[in-house]
């Protein structure tokens, strides 16, 4: 059977650097040992993810511009990514994060971004809305870029959720309106965002709240490396993660996104398909590489994902 093609809105990427020093300490002059660059940003990692998984393919949509728009575009040709970026007159930000070699600590340094204006932003519904017939699957990921409109969320996931489209957000500002049109969908989120959404201190009882107002959603909730939880028909889940030695936990969150609906659009069941999720997202803290991880090291670590009814 042919994979499914994902829609990924994911409109604030990043040009990717990964700095690599012996010793970081903030304050002080520090000096590289090595350094990468790529393409990346939560929708791009969401794409790397699914191939991994080899669940799926994947169409981007991302607001790109400027030298490192341009490479960024590049850089997305080259690995055989399909993408739709809309320019915006200003520069595409860059993310560096900078990885302490002796503690395995990784701190992230996260340029501004510039505003899509309202030309940007209808050319990216317009794009957004020709594609999804040929696609079986959304997601929406991530910030918009900086002071862009947020009704442009509910633009998209509306487009979807009218279409019937199995939907994964993993957003937090400007849903809120969108989501009243429908509780079928995934909402992929860390335990702060969900009591920032819920207005709620407690991670399980902001997630009761949420299961009582969206009672067709799948609610999967990460902290880390801290216990997960996850509701799904009616049911409530704790997940306890493997202890592992971090190499780099950026992108495990996206990983998590992309794993999650690529199961659950193969017909798994959310318990399930969110272990799997999880298993995976441990493995992509193993690699250098945002949303990039191995396979065989998800699959031996998915045992060691425990599971708890709750």
């Amino acid at each position: 059977m042919k994979n499914p093609t994902v829609a990924v809105f994911g409109a604030n990427p990043a040009w990717q650097k990964i700095v690599y020093f012996q010793k970081f300490t903030p304050g002080e002059v520090n000096r590289a040992t090595q350094m990468e660059a790529f393409a990346s940003g939560k929708g791009v990692n969401f794409c790397r993810a699914l191939r991994c998984a080899q669940l799926g393919e994947t169409h981007l949509f991302q607001f790109a511009d400027g030298d490192n728009g341009k490479k960024h575009q590049i850089f997305l040709e080259r690995e055989g990514f399909r993408h739709t970026s809309i320019a915006t007159g200003f520069e595409t930000r860059v993310c560096s994060t900078c990885i302490d070699l002796a503690t395995g600590n990784a701190t992230e340094l996260i340029e501004p971004s510039f505003p899509a204006n309202e030309t940007s932003c209808a050319a990216m519904v317009s794009a957004w809305m020709t594609a999804l017939p040929d696609c079986q699957g959304c997601a929406v990921t991530g910030s918009l870029p900086d002071k862009t409109d947020l009704s442009l969320y509910g633009k998209v996931i509306r487009e979807a959720l009218m279409r019937r489209l199995p939907l994964l957000i993993d957003a937090v500002s400007g849903i809120d309106a969108a989501l009243e049109t429908s509780d079928r969908f995934v909402l992929k989120i860390n335990a702060g965002e969900l009591k920032k959404l819920m207005r709620q201190d407690e991670t399980f009882a902001a997630l009761k709240s949420a299961a009582e107002k969206w009672q067709n959603a799948v609610l999967a909730i990460t902290d880390g490396g801290k216990n997960a939880m996850l509701a799904a028909d009616g049911k409530f889940y704790l997940y306890r993660l493997p202890e592992i030695k971090v190499v780099n936990p950026i992108g495990s969150g996206d990983t998590a996104s992309a794993v999650l609906l690529g199961n659950l659009l193969a017909g798994i069941d959310a318990p399930s398909a969110f272990g799997r999720a999880l298993a995976a997202a441990s493995a992509n803290c193993l690699d250098p590489t945002p949303g990039h991880f191995d396979p065989a090291a998800a699959e031996k670590l998915l045992p060691e994902t425990e599971l708890f009814t709750l």
